[in-house]
């Protein structure tokens, strides 16, 4: 009876745990992968291999979310056509997609009437780091001031929580690209 149910715990420790992690979409625990294949997964963001960067991050969310937040830096403000994505947003993009978080500040800068829409401009002024036209996929960067601020406050959050958050790999586009 003991070895029973010694063979059915052993057995319930061996396949729960991949399967947990499967549901939620985070890797197995084993799974390792470098610094420098998470870098160069970083530098291939922009292009058509973005899924696959995702893919190597979800391996080791919280070394790439370190390393994708010490790439993060502010970048011109403006309207960028469909098509030219710039690194910075495609690196909030997959912090979005790692952590399911996003984080807005405000701006002491005027908005137009476009970058207050696709920005979502708050009442209190608060603004994302870039917003896009869906039907254009074109992005509008956030001022400046409002860059830094996000920055700020992506790398508060990961000293204070990245150790030891849950990552949510959010393999679904419509949650983090817009």
């Amino acid at each position: 009876m003991v070895k029973w149910i010694n063979a059915v715990a052993g057995l319930t420790l061996a396949i729960v745990p991949p399967l947990i992690a499967r549901q939620t979409g985070q890797t197995e625990l084993h799974e390792t992968i470098s610094a420098a294949e998470i870098g160069d997964a970083i530098r291939e963001l922009p292009t058509q291999s973005w899924e696959h960067s995702l893919e190597v991050f979800y391996k080791n969310p919280e070394e790439a979310t370190k390393l994708l937040i010490a790439e993060l830096g502010p970048i011109e403000r403006g309207r960028y056509p469909g098509g030219t994505h710039p690194q910075a947003v495609w690196i909030v993009r997959a912090l979005r997609s790692l952590t399911g978080l996003d984080f807005t500040a405000t701006t002491r800068a005027r908005l137009s009437d476009d970058e207050a829409h696709f920005l979502r401009a708050s009442r209190r002024g608060e603004v994302e780091f870039f917003g896009t036209w869906m039907s254009r996929d074109s992005d509008w960067i956030a001022p400046k001031d409002a860059q830094v601020a996000i920055i700020k406050k992506w790398r508060e959050w990961y000293a204070r929580h990245g150790h030891t958050y849950c990552y949510v790999n959010d393999r679904d586009l419509d949650d983090w690209y817009f």
